[in-house]
């Protein structure tokens, strides 16, 4: 058996429906091309597998987590894996009344103006939110945002509170990201 085109485009749909693909957009190549690699080498077994596609999807996220990981945007912790926020500092400096450099460090701490315009941003989304939940208010999507981004839990959390599966919250997320996404554009 061979890699063809069909299984090639299944691959680069599931990675674009990855969950762990928002927010890492600029890594798809390298999500696709580690997904091939490893659909590639385990082609001998395609044959002996009752439910393909659901192979070809174990493939691809192990192989988003491997690419994840070795770009330095997750970590595994106790807990999982969590995802590593970057921060750029700037490598100006200046050299000090004794001669001494002294680094231009930013404050980590969002400024006033910052603070209004988050604010704002989370009222935009919570607004076009309220709007999609209240056209599927069985999906809780509102209950799912505020849990998630506002109290800051993970989805076994969400999972709980609500009374739904993991997988069913990791759904709704990803689901509710592409409805937000079509209002905001």
């Amino acid at each position: 058996m061979e890699l063809t085109e069909k299984h090639r485009s299944l691959i680069e749909n599931i990675v674009r429906n990855s969950p762990r693909f928002i927010g890492n957009e600029d890594l798809a190549d390298d999500f696709c091309s580690e997904a091939f690699k490893r659909a590639y080498s385990a082609m001998a077994s395609f044959e002996d597998i009752k439910n393909f596609e659901m192979y070809l999807n174990k493939i691809a996220k192990s192989a988003i987590l491997e690419v994840l990981k070795n770009s330095g945007r997750l970590r595994k912790s106790k807990a999982g894996y969590r995802r590593i926020q970057e921060k750029f500092v700037s490598s100006s400096y200046q050299l000090d009344a004794d001669e001494n450099i002294a680094y231009d460090i930013p404050d980590p701490a969002p400024s006033f103006e910052e603070r209004i315009i988050q604010q704002e941003e989370v009222k935009t989304i919570r607004d076009i939110i309220l709007q999609i939940d209240s056209k599927e208010k069985n999906k809780r999507y509102l209950d799912i945002f505020i849990l998630r981004y506002l109290k800051g839990l993970d989805q076994a959390e969400i999972s709980y509170q609500i009374g739904i599966s993991q997988g069913e919250v990791s759904k709704r997320i990803t689901e509710l990201a592409k409805k937000v996404n079509k209002y905001l554009i």
